[in-house]
């Protein structure tokens, strides 16, 4: 029963960790979606918000 025991609190550690390393992937990938969009942004040299919305949607009108 120790052994069972003892494999539970593994298998429970483990998944923390996972859970652990999924939300730390998940936080270093919106950084990178952001900081992407920055770098769009500026190499486009829009100035304003409007800009980027007319963008986005002339790129949602063609599909992409």
């Amino acid at each position: 029963m120790s052994n069972r025991r003892s494999r539970i609190v593994d298998i429970k550690a483990e998944q923390a960790r996972l859970l652990k390393a999924q939300a730390a992937f998940r936080a270093q990938e919106d950084a990178l979606q952001k900081e992407t969009g920055r770098l769009v942004i500026e190499a486009k040299g829009f100035t304003s918000t409007k800009q980027v919305e007319q963008w986005l949607s002339q790129l949602k009108e063609r599909g992409l």
